[in-house]
């Protein structure tokens, strides 16, 4: 199995990188995001990663819709709710592919959340280790 891990990379990063440790501890191929470390950025910028092949924003967008078609799922780090416009993009991408789409959180918008399911219904251990997160805080 194969997925990419969409979110805000500028607010949400260490959580995608959870998801991404979680998920290889499964046997789970994480195509995306292909790195641990955030060369610069703002939130309002886009944001390099340390292992990005190249610079220009399109390119690298195109190498992630090439790794959804090539997924069995993707993921969606909407911690506290919040989907950032390229994420939105990304799941509008797998909706249209017919790739299935797992949050970490419900999805509130109606038109979104019709094609989600949350990450722990499928990965049930996701739930346990992240309530075990939380009590070791």
């Amino acid at each position: 199995m194969r997925t990419v891990i969409s979110g805000s990379y500028g607010k949400h990063f260490d959580k995608m990188l959870e998801v991404k440790n979680f998920l290889q501890g499964h046997g789970i191929v994480v195509q995306a995001p292909v790195s641990e470390g955030i060369v610069d950025g703002t939130q309002d910028t886009f944001i390099l990663l340390d292992e990005d092949p190249v610079e220009d924003p399109r390119t690298l967008q195109d190498s992630v819709f090439a790794k959804i078609r090539n997924s069995t799922f993707i993921v969606v780090a909407n911690v506290d709710g919040y989907i950032g416009k390229a994420a939105v993009l990304e799941m509008g991408y797998a909706v249209a592919l017919g790739i299935q789409i797992l949050t970490l959180e419900p999805v509130e918008d109606p038109n979104l959340g019709v094609y989600t399911r949350p990450l722990a219904e499928v990965f049930p251990e996701w739930a346990r280790s992240d309530r075990d997160r939380l009590v070791n805080i």
